[in-house]
């Protein structure tokens, strides 16, 4: 048995006890708002816990010392998505979820080593003409808008750069195409409904998510076939793949570059990002006048380039606390790879082991008064990346980290020297855990003058529960 703590023996993990009566209703509150449950499990039972301590098949990690025994452990707690969902071997939904994200050992480091050189933060900053490119085009679709569904507009906004500039792709009509077909495809993947019931049966969900798997990878598949013919040089990260080559690490096969392909696309982490650090600042209008005297002082009206990202210090300081009260997953996972001890309890081979960056970053011995928006505590702030996981941990931390908080930056900077964004009030916004952390039924925002003095906006929703709105 391996072991990951210094306890003497292994004692028994903490937990509220399972009566086989109560698992529908704990899996049924799990699924419709783990941020909430998680919370409360991490209040009433500790840094490390269980479901069922008679049986600790599902175990939950909150406290960074445990997290850096997961994190530092990849041979033992290793990742698997969609582990939970049964896709046929060879499907194309295989493929798709084969990427970095399901490797782990040899593999992992195989993938991360050729898919790394394209991501790192000097070469990503060759595609911010695209990122100011695309943000203006969107911009400029709001200039008669008094309304706007902002997680909708965020999300095509996102896709629209990576269809660019993971696929090199500039026609608007296939962007869209691939836009809407992962749209579907995520939005069916992540449904109870599929998730219910994951057989190949016509009429089902299942089924129609299989086809819409299909459907993409055919896409790019067809795409990579032009590439080839037409030449293979560009900025993009597909031209990065198909080209790549090094003395240790075999060229990425045709099946292995679209799974990272795709994994690379999915970008709507980024579009969360944007959307609940848009909603904060409209809740706290003394931060957005502070940031938009930095960003008038800084650019004048222009889009960032390479020389202002330093100086833009507030905007830096809004997202790394958005980041850290609305984190776009605020729950994930690994697995046991066999018998071990954690923290001095004992989790069995097979264990499904979560954590939750929504409930670290909580940690009020860290982040005093950890409910309140307050992006000056990062003036003093130094977390270790145990205790601040935004991008997780480990071998397995987001390999395009640098890229999205560069999208973010360029578009966060252009839209509020723009406009002034405000929440309808009165609108209810509640949590959801999709592919993303989002508003369960979306955001409509006003569209007002960037120098627009409205009040914050009065909310209703869960959203409460997550921020000291007071």
């Amino acid at each position: 048995m391996a072991v990951t703590g210094d306890a003497q023996g292994p004692g028994r993990l903490p937990g509220p006890g399972l009566l086989p009566a109560a698992w529908p209703l704990r899996a049924a509150s799990m699924l419709r708002d783990p941020s909430a449950a998680l919370t409360r499990m991490a209040r009433r039972h500790g840094g490390v816990c269980t479901w069922n301590p008679q049986d600790p098949r599902h175990v939950f990690v909150f406290s960074p010392d445990r997290l850096r025994e997961v994190f530092s452990r990849p041979d033992l707690f290793v990742v698997d998505s969609f582990r939970e969902f049964q896709t046929p071997p060879g499907s194309s939904f295989d493929r798709l979820g084969a990427g970095l994200t399901r490797l782990n050992g040899a593999e992992h480091r195989r993938h991360r080593q050729i898919m790394q050189p394209p991501l790192r933060q000097q070469r990503v900053l060759g595609h911010r003409e695209a990122v100011v490119e695309l943000t203006e085009r969107e911009l400029r679709r709001w200039r008669d808008r008094p309304l706007v569904r902002l997680d909708q507009r965020m999300s095509a906004l996102i896709t629209e750069i990576a269809v660019r500039t993971v696929f090199g792709v500039e026609s608007p009509e296939r962007a869209d195409r691939l836009r809407r077909l992962v749209s579907r495809f995520l939005a069916q993947a992540s449904s109870p409904a599929t998730l219910a019931l994951q057989r190949d049966l016509p009429g089902t969900p299942y089924r129609r998510t299989m086809r819409l798997a299909e459907e993409i990878e055919a896409t790019i598949r067809e795409i990579m076939a032009e590439r080839r013919r037409q030449g293979t040089e560009g900025p993009d990260l597909l031209s990065a793949m198909l080209t790549a080559r090094d003395e240790h690490a075999p060229a990425l096969t045709d099946d292995e570059i679209v799974s990272e392909a795709y994994t690379a696309f999915c970008h709507e982490s980024s579009a969360s990002a944007l959307t609940w650090t848009l909603f904060l600042l409209d809740q706290h209008p003394k931060v957005l006048a502070d940031l938009r005297e930095e960003l008038d002082g800084v650019l004048g009206g222009r889009p960032p380039d390479e020389e202002d990202l330093p100086k833009l210090e507030l905007l830096q300081a809004v997202l790394k606390e958005s980041l850290r009260l609305l984190p776009p997953t605020p729950l994930s996972m690994r697995y046991a790879a066999e018998e071990c001890e954690l923290g001095g309890y004992r989790i069995p081979a097979g264990a499904t082991v979560f954590y939750s960056p929504y409930v670290t970053h909580r940690n009020a011995a860290v982040f005093p008064q950890a409910a309140r928006f307050d992006p000056g505590r990062w003036r003093t702030a130094r977390p270790t990346v145990y205790e601040y996981l935004p991008f997780g941990a480990g071998p397995h931390h987001c390999v395009g980290r640098h890229f999205a908080l560069l999208e973010i930056t360029i578009v966060l900077s252009m839209l509020l020297q723009r406009h002034r964004l405000s929440l309808v009030p009165g609108t209810r916004i509640d949590r959801a855990n999709r592919m993303a952390l989002v508003p369960r039924d979306g955001m409509p925002m006003r569209v007002l003058s960037p120098s627009s003095a409205a009040p914050a906006p009065h909310v209703r929703g869960d959203i409460r529960t997550s921020i000291d709105l007071s």
